[in-house]
Formats: structure tokens, sequence, C-alpha cells
């Protein structure tokens, strides 16, 4: 990082500090996941594409499970000042260790159900995937103490050294022709040395406790906490294991294509969402804080909308230029999947009331009635419309998840929010969206952000002042 910016950094306030390590890091590895595309899509046939897919959106809810809830519960019982919370800390990592244990053992027995897959995988795959998700239970400990503590800067390097040591390995392996289980292995080692190195420096710290007593309540506080996890899942990659007896390996990758690109929005937006979201609510309760409530969600709402807009917009280059032919088309579902981005990220910017209860109790029923609504339309729709099934299923629980946020955070906390002016900046995206490249790329850089300013909606730069010439 050059120097200037080292310099201006320091002199952020340590919040704002943190969140911009936090994005960088975050845009980093998300980045060099862009950047594998290429390789993964030229030297993997579509078929095979569509297996690591479905493997990796099984490792999602594996991982949630061998997690158990471990970094909320480290949250909540290691917060105490000195001795206490590093006492408590020692155990959550103690049991984290156990459970990445138990966890390796199981990937090694569940090896052979590889062949059950909807597109069936060999064992060395499956225990390559269980492998890195075993030491995910344990590598989320540490991570989340890190953060407690206040060492943004740790954090980062520890994720911008593993996600490049991975990307880089993973190309390695698929120049060499190892293929899925190439990138798989990536995974695995990446994961293993981060979780040793990681249990490692904290247990130096904190120390590492086993302690069977105290187990039982760590897990009936963490293992609830996975069903909002399990919603999530059911609103963003269960659909690809419908979708794998529905349709045809290549549909299914190019779907999985279309949905990494789709991702970019997300990426966009982020830095703003890790700044936004652990102050909303001390900023709701401030003075005058309904008012500035209304104004950063107005903006980040035209974030959204101009970065899923410039995805759906420019997503199809990208496609063309950096995949062989054979996956072009994805680009016909690529506008889908960014609307449905744009409502997920949108229901998640108004639903701050639904926060404000006792408990969290609300927000994950909400996620859990949209996660149902998204299992049962992919039921209904994927065995007849395939790909295009899915995406209206998912855009159809999206809007149910934004209404019900929007209805139950008005109840509890009545914001004004700029609704119809994020109504009309949408309208104008969508126009430039049908437009040919060119124009539609003018329209919505020289056009959409002016008008959002326009529309108060974000902030339009200030001129400089001249100064008053004396003498």
């Amino acid at each position: 990082m050059p120097k200037t910016a080292l310099h201006a950094l320091a002199r952020l306030p340590a919040p704002l500090r943190a969140a911009a390590l936090y994005a960088v890091a975050i845009a980093w590895t998300k980045a060099l996941s862009l950047l594998l595309l290429p390789l993964l899509t030229g030297y993997l046939e579509p078929a095979e594409f569509a297996r690591l897919e479905l493997l990796s959106s099984a490792a999602e809810i594996a991982a949630l499970l061998a997690g158990a809830g471990l970094v909320d519960t480290l949250y909540r019982f290691a917060s105490s000042p000195g001795r206490e919370g590093m006492a408590m800390a020692a155990r959550v990592l103690g049991l984290g260790v156990l459970l990445a244990g138990l966890g390796l053992i199981i990937a090694v027995l569940l090896a052979p159900a590889g062949a059950l897959l909807p597109l069936p995988a060999p064992p060395i795959e499956v225990t390559l995937l269980g492998a890195a998700v075993a030491m995910e239970a344990v590598i989320g400990v540490p991570l989340a103490w890190m953060r407690m503590q206040g060492r943004a800067l740790a954090w980062s390097v520890v994720m911008v050294v593993r996600g490049t040591a991975q990307a880089g390995l993973a190309a390695a392996l698929l120049w060499s022709g190892y293929g899925v289980a190439g990138v798989l292995a990536a995974g695995a080692v990446a994961a293993g040395f981060t979780a040793l190195l990681l249990v490692l420096r904290q247990s130096r710290e904190t120390g590492l406790a086993l302690e069977p007593r105290i187990w039982p309540r760590l897990l009936v506080y963490g293992l609830p906490l996975t069903g909002g996890g399990l919603a999530s899942f059911a609103l963003g990659t269960a659909d690809r294991w419908l979708l794998a007896g529905a349709v045809t390996p290549e549909a299914l990758a190019h779907y999985a294509l279309a949905a990494k690109i789709a991702m970019v929005s997300a990426l966009l937006t982020q830095p703003f969402e890790l700044w936004w979201y652990p102050r909303r609510i001390g900023l709701l309760e401030a003075e005058h804080g309904h008012r500035q409530t209304t104004q950063v969600v107005g903006m980040g709402g035209a974030l959204v909308v101009l970065a899923a807009a410039g995805t759906a917009l420019g997503g199809p280059v990208l496609i063309q230029l950096a995949t062989p032919p054979a996956y072009h088309a994805a680009v016909s579902y690529l506008p889908w999947l960014c609307a449905a981005l744009a409502m997920q990220s949108l229901g998640s910017l108004v639903n701050v009331g639904c926060y404000m209860g006792r408990t969290g109790a609300l927000p994950m029923l909400v996620n859990g009635a949209a996660g149902v609504v998204a299992i049962l339309a992919y039921l209904v729709l994927i065995p007849s419309h395939g790909v295009m099934g899915a995406i209206i299923a998912t855009l159809l629980a999206q809007g149910v998840r934004l209404g019900l946020f929007l209805w139950f955070s008005q109840r509890r906390v009545r914001l004004d929010y700029r609704l119809g002016r994020l109504a009309i900046l949408s309208a104008l995206c969508i126009l430039a969206l049908g437009l040919p490249l060119p124009l539609g790329a003018i329209l919505l850089g020289l056009g959409c952000i002016p008008f959002a300013m326009a529309l108060g909606l974000l902030p339009a730069p200030r001129l400089p002042q001249r100064q008053a010439m004396h003498g």
C-alpha cells in the first residue's frame, strides 16, 4: 500500500480505519476469485464446472453446521474483560478444535457417498472438500477473536495471505491438469495451514481448554443461530441441488457462472455495507437518527441499484472475453440474477427496525419465511422451467423477504425511506440496460449517477470555493 494511502488510513477514526481494512481484504479475495474464472472455465469442461459448483454449495451448508454458531458464541461469552473473557475464549477455541477433528473423521467416512450426488463426485473430491469445511469450524474462532480485540490489520493480513495462497495453488494445480480435485486440494491445504497458525496464535494468548462440562452451554446458545444461515442457504444456493436433477450439466454451469459474475455487484457495495451495518442501530438511536438513517439508506439503495445495473451491463462483456464460447449462454441469466442480489441488499438495508427488539428472532423468522417460499417455488418451477424457473423462484423469494423486512421494520420504527426516488432511479437504469452497450454505458454513467445526485440519494460533489484575494 503506498505511503500516502497509509498516512491517510492512519488519520481515520479507529472504526472507519477498521472498516477500510476489512473492505480491502474482502475486495482482494473476491477479486482473486474473479481472476480465477478464466482458468476454471478454460481448464474445466462445463460438466466439471457444474460439479465443482454443486460441491461448493454443499460446502456452504456443511461449514455452517460444522461451525455450530461458535463465532456468535464467542461474541456472547468471551466479551468480558480480563481473565474471564480469555478463559471463555480458550473454551470456545477448544470446542472448535474438537469439532474440526470430528469433521475430518466424518469427511473420510462420507467420501464414498459422493457417488450418490446428482452429479457424482469421486471420493477424493469429497474428502478434500470435507477437510476444508472441517477447518472452517476452528478458523472462524481466532478470526472473530481478532476482531473483538480490534486487530483489523492482523485479520486483513490473514485473509489476504490465505486467499492469495489458495488462488495461486489452485491455478498451479489447474495448469498441471488436476481439475476439480486440484481446486479442492488448494482449498484444503490453505484452510489447514491457516487453521494451524491461527490456533497456535490464539492459544499463546488465551490458552486452549477442553472442558466438556461447558460444551452443552456453548452449543445450546450457538446451534440455534444456524437457523438463519440455513434460510440463507435456501435463498442462495439450494437451487443448484434441484437444478442438478432437472437440467443438463452445461445449463447448470451457465447458471453458476452467471451467479458468480452477478456477485460483482455485491462486491461493489460491500465496503459501504461493512461501514454501515455495525453503525445502523447506534445511529438510529442518536439525536436526529431517523433523518440520518433515511439519508444513509437512500444512499446505500442508490449504490445497490447502480452496482446491479453496471454489473448487468458490463458482465456480458466479461463473460465473452474471459470464458470459452461453451459458457457464453450464461449472459442471458445475468440481469435477472443481478436484480435478485439487488433485492437482497435492499432488504438488508431497510430492516434496521427488525433488529431493535430484545432478540434476533424476527430477522430469523423473516429469512426463514423467505427460505420456505424459495424452496416451494423451486420445487414447482424448476421441473417445468429449468434455470429460468429457479431465477423466477429466487426473485419471488427475495421480493417476499424485502416486503416482510420493510413491513415489520416500519411497524417497530417508522422511517421515511426514499423508496419512490429509488424506483425512479431503477426505471432509468433499466432503460440503460435496454440500449446497446455504448449508449447504455453513457446513460448509466452520465445520466443515472447525476440523476441519483439530483434526487438527493447520492451526495453531490462540492466544488472548491475560491478564496477571496487580498491585497
